[in-house]
């Protein structure tokens, strides 16, 4: 069984618990026996996300059966149970009702099929000492985690977008490609379709992420100008400075550390180093002196999911949550952008986007004013 049939049969399940207890008897339903409803359908909904998490061991498809249940399984027992005890509610209960079908069904409709499509624009100061800064302001284009096993409209727009920021420098921060159809031949030239326009005069840079193909990643590439960075450094000239682009290699550890990131890391002068790493844990334990002028990342997706006041649930990283959760922001003296990023999670996630968009970033540099 595939994980959205499984969600699908467990948010019905839930649903006709909830049913059956507003329904059963002939007394009066009200707030408090809707309360109750409410919160039996609640306990089978995690015995039934337990079940999946001993059986399945799967932290994706468990996210995916607890979004079915809320915004199918609640919707849909509300929905049957609001004409079931018309009668015998009052006008409170009706609107719960009411609220309940409507509701979360809206909710899910929008995560699940607009805001997972509604590509947004981010523009990004980024301030940096005078010393360090370029002589003039250096346009960077970020495409982080495209992560899809088939190239789409939506991808292209946002390669187009990118390439409208007319950047100097554009950056691929990891998750070009997950899902199946890794191995046609068909595939692999869609996404050297999508990557050929990719240009830049300081250079189109990738390093690998936790979902890329180490075996295809060299395939996608060719008849483009993306260039693989694995622990290695480019160097090049904007406006009379020199910038240093160093790609950290993907680490299965989130929080481990290469000796080419604390190396790279190293204070000088008149040079501007940024660092490309899949994982924004590349700030985490590095030396107290920053050498670092910016460092761009994905992998979060801003947690696709943020909960206003407090940020994503769920971020896969050891960063602080607001920093995860994505942008500039400042870790230990070092400046570190994480990216929302263009696509989502696949397999047996959910596609799911709440208040965090997809997006394609502009990040421009230029010296901090006095």
């Amino acid at each position: 069984m595939n994980a959205p049939t499984l969600a699908l049969g467990t948010a019905v399940a839930v649903a006709a618990l909830g049913l059956a207890v507003l329904v059963k008897g002939r007394g009066p339903v009200g707030p408090a026996r809707l309360a109750g409803a409410v919160g039996l359908s609640g306990v089978a909904a995690a015995a039934a996300l337990l079940v999946v998490a001993v059986a399945r061991r799967d932290t994706f498809l468990l996210v995916h059966v607890a979004y079915a249940v809320a915004v199918v399984g609640l919707p849909l027992a509300a929905l049957v149970a609001l004409p079931a005890t018309w009668r015998r509610s009052d006008g409170a209960t009706r609107g719960l009702l009411a609220a309940l079908a409507l509701g979360p069904a809206a909710l899910g409709w929008w995560g699940t099929f607009v805001e997972p499509f509604r590509l947004v624009d981010e523009h990004v100061l980024v301030a940096l000492p005078p010393e360090r800064a370029p002589l003039e302001p250096l346009r960077i284009a970020v495409l982080a985690d495209i992560q899809t096993g088939r190239v789409t409209e939506h991808h292209r727009e946002a390669v187009r977008r990118a390439m409208a920021f007319e950047p100097h420098l554009v950056l691929l921060p990891g998750d070009l490609m997950q899902g199946d159809g890794r191995t046609d031949p068909a595939v692999i030239d869609e996404f050297r379709a999508l990557l050929r326009p990719l240009w830049a005069p300081l250079g189109v840079y990738f390093v690998k992420g936790n979902c890329d193909d180490p075996r295809l990643v060299p395939r996608m590439f060719e008849g483009t100008n993306v260039v693989l960075l694995d622990d290695a450094v480019e160097e090049r000239f904007h406006a009379g400075r020199r910038v240093l682009v160093g790609g950290a290699r993907f680490s299965p550890r989130p929080g481990g550390q290469s000796a080419f990131v604390q190396a790279f890391d190293t204070p000088a002068a008149d040079t501007l180093r940024i660092l490309v790493s899949h994982y924004p844990d590349a700030i985490l334990g590095l030396d107290a002196d920053p050498g670092l002028d910016l460092v761009v990342a994905g992998h979060t997706h801003g947690g696709q999911v943020q909960v206003p006041l407090f940020g994503p649930p769920i971020t896969l990283s050891g960063v602080p949550r607001h920093i995860a959760a994505g942008g500039l922001n400042e870790h230990e003296g070092r400046l570190v952008y994480v990216s929302r990023g263009v696509g989502w999670e696949q397999g047996s996630a959910p596609r799911l986007r709440l208040l965090c968009p997809p997006e394609v970033s502009l990040l421009t540099l230029e010296a901090r004013r006095p």
